[in-house]
């Protein structure tokens, strides 16, 4: 397994978890505002009770008749909504918990489906890649080479391996450099500096390769053909360049001292 395989893997059974952990919230969502609702209601009714023990009250200290028995039936239904409101304060404060967990647990799911869709991509190319390489198509034109009665000498070969070394290295040089001066001009809005003109014109697309291969995968139920890439060729002169700067370095101590 490689390490995208196993960081996916890893990743997809954190998913799962979270997708638990964000069921199981939501249940206790649900059930914590069903409960929420009904101590509301049995506040309701607690206090339209409260408001009728009241008026019994009120008619009875009027007539002077069972004022004793209206009291105490406004002070039991004055305990009930006293209870009825400590319970709906708790239970709307347990709702509201519950909803914030709920709501975590939702952000870090979506968190961990990102990551996820963006691992099982990686992976996906990866294998793609190494399966597709097991069956090629044939390699794009290779560089034709000299028989080796066509070679040319050693000094040739040398003289040009330089030749190339110091061209490349200062192509490099001037393309860091235009890199540098690139990046500053960028700044600048489009529009006309006096003999300069700045436009943008949108960039051209590229071909979503993994995109490609998902759907290549789902509707054909096999991985997309590849092929082989042009060698990468390269030269390296280091000993010749190393061996030419030693032999200038001494042809200077020679200039510097000839009497030696």
């Amino acid at each position: 397994m490689t390490s995208t395989t196993a960081t996916t893997a890893k990743t997809l059974a954190k998913l799962v978890d979270a997708e638990t952990a964000l069921k199981a919230a939501r249940a206790e969502e649900t059930r914590t505002a069903r409960t929420a609702e009904r101590i509301a209601e049995r506040l309701r009714k607690a206090r339209a009770n409260t408001a009728k023990a009241r008026r019994g009250l009120r008619a009875a200290e009027s007539t002077g008749k069972r004022v004793t028995v209206a009291v105490r039936r406004l002070e039991r239904a004055e305990a009930k909504q006293s209870e009825a409101q400590t319970a709906h304060t708790d239970a709307k404060q347990e709702a509201t918990a519950a909803r914030r967990a709920a709501g975590t647990a939702a952000r870090r799911m979506d968190t961990l489906a990102r990551r996820a869709a963006l691992a099982a991509t990686a992976t996906v190319s990866d294998i793609a890649r190494r399966l597709g390489e097991k069956n090629l198509a044939p390699a794009a034109t290779e560089d034709r080479t000299l028989p080796e009665q066509e070679l040319p000498t050693v000094e040739d070969i040398e003289t040009h391996a330089a030749r190339f070394a110091d061209l490349d290295q200062r192509a490099k040089d001037f393309s860091k450099a235009a890199d540098v001066e690139k990046k500053w001009l960028r700044q600048l809005p489009a529009g006309t500096y006096g003999r300069v003109t700045v436009t943008r014109t949108p960039g051209r697309s590229v071909l979503d390769g993994d995109q490609v291969a998902l759907d290549y995968l789902n509707f054909a139920g096999a991985l997309p053909p590849r092929k082989s890439t042009k060698t990468t060729f390269k030269v390296d002169a280091r000993a010749l360049l190393a061996d030419l700067a030693a032999a200038e370095q001494e042809a200077g101590v020679v200039e510097l001292n000839p009497a030696a």
